[in-house]
């Protein structure tokens, strides 16, 4: 695998089971030999929902996505699905 930015999806139910499809991106760090190789969370975002949801629990679950908040340390401990896993393409 290449160093550089990667996407992928994840899913996260709430507490009432409603499910929400984010968006992660990912950073893929090279190490050397004698150090693992590391996978960096850069950002999260949510990508898709029920749209009969209320506008203020979208908006919680939003803000629960930000850096280091209880989203973002669920997604950042499951750590990248290669099944779905994408190499960012600037173009």
């Amino acid at each position: 695998m290449r160093e550089g930015e990667y996407y992928g999806t994840h899913w996260y139910w709430d507490s009432e089971d409603h499910e929400y499809t984010l968006c992660a991106t990912w950073f893929f760090e090279k190490n050397y030999p004698e150090m693992p190789d590391q996978w960096i969370l850069m950002n999260l975002e949510v990508e898709d929902y029920s749209q009969s949801l209320p506008q203020g629990l979208i908006e919680e679950v939003k803000w629960m996505c930000g850096n280091d908040r209880e989203i973002w340390r669920y997604v950042q401990n499951e750590g990248p699905s290669f099944e779905n896993l994408k190499e960012v393409d600037y173009i």
